[in-house]
């Protein structure tokens, strides 16, 4: 036993001396890469179709790129030509990124528009071309087929109005076409007189099966300088739907609400 504690000092004295003479690994050292630019050219590839463009990324420094156009359509190609569905604005960012995660964007809005198309212009009323049925969530109190009912805004005739009193921001007129139709327009006229009475602020949506209703275009603060005064809006769409309506959520501040006309429209004659 005495033998034993005599040799345990120079044991450990080994055993010391081998962890203190152990290699370390190298540790690797990373160099690091350049940062990425980011930067593309756009231009329409034909003349005529207004739709189509040619997108090339003069990005420099990268490992990867991602385009994003701006209608949920995506691209990692360094040059991608891609086809837009109809006109509009849209916002278009093409990201590079390094083999380090670092990365950089450029965007742009990409102003996408018929160059023939006449915004002076629009197309046949479906109303009176396809027909259908209309209806409104209150009415005139003498009924849609009075003198002042919700079906002179729908009957052709600029002098002829809908009326309606103890107006309160909620009401909704609704059109449902025979067969469904793509429309890309409409129109609304005022009425003959109490400019306070006219509509102010509005959404016009569209719908295939009369329950889930799509936004095509929502107007803010609209002025109407005069009586019986025409003004043609357009709308961005690609979907025939069967059903249309107008929810005007505000007047010019008339306890009332009166309108001439409304139609809904194909874009260009």
């Amino acid at each position: 036993m005495n033998k034993l504690f005599n040799i345990m000092p120079a044991i450990m004295l080994v055993v010391m001396i081998s962890v203190g003479c152990k290699k370390d690994k190298p540790v690797p050292i990373e160099v690091e890469v350049p940062k990425p630019m980011a930067g593309f050219t756009v231009a329409k590839t034909d003349s005529v179709d207004f739709l189509s463009y040619q997108f090339t990324s003069t990005s420099s420094n990268y490992e990867e790129l991602l385009w994003q156009f701006g209608d949920d359509s995506t691209s990692v190609e360094k040059s991608p030509k891609h086809k837009y569905a109809f006109e509009g604005l849209y916002h278009v960012v093409l990201t590079s990124r390094n083999s380090q995660g670092y990365s950089a964007s450029k965007e742009i809005i990409l102003n996408v528009a018929d160059p023939n198309f006449d915004r002076t212009k629009v197309g046949e009323s479906y109303f009176a071309t396809i027909g259908g049925t209309f209806t409104v969530s209150r009415d005139n109190g003498g009924g849609p087929n009075s003198n002042e009912g919700s079906l002179k805004v729908v009957d052709g005739d600029p002098n002829s109005k809908f009326f309606q009193s103890g107006f309160s921001g909620d009401l909704v007129m609704k059109y449902e076409l025979k067969t469904a139709a793509l429309a890309g327009a409409y129109t609304m006229i005022s009425a003959n007189d109490s400019p306070d009475r006219d509509p102010k602020t509005w959404i016009l949506q569209g719908s295939e099966d009369g329950i889930r209703w799509i936004n095509l275009h929502t107007r803010t603060n609209e002025v109407f300088s005069g009586r019986a005064q025409r003004k043609l809006y357009h709308f961005n769409n690609n979907v025939a739907y069967k059903f249309y309506r107008i929810s005007i959520k505000a007047n010019n501040g008339s306890r009332d609400f009166q309108m001439a006309e409304w139609t809904v429209n194909k874009k260009q004659p």
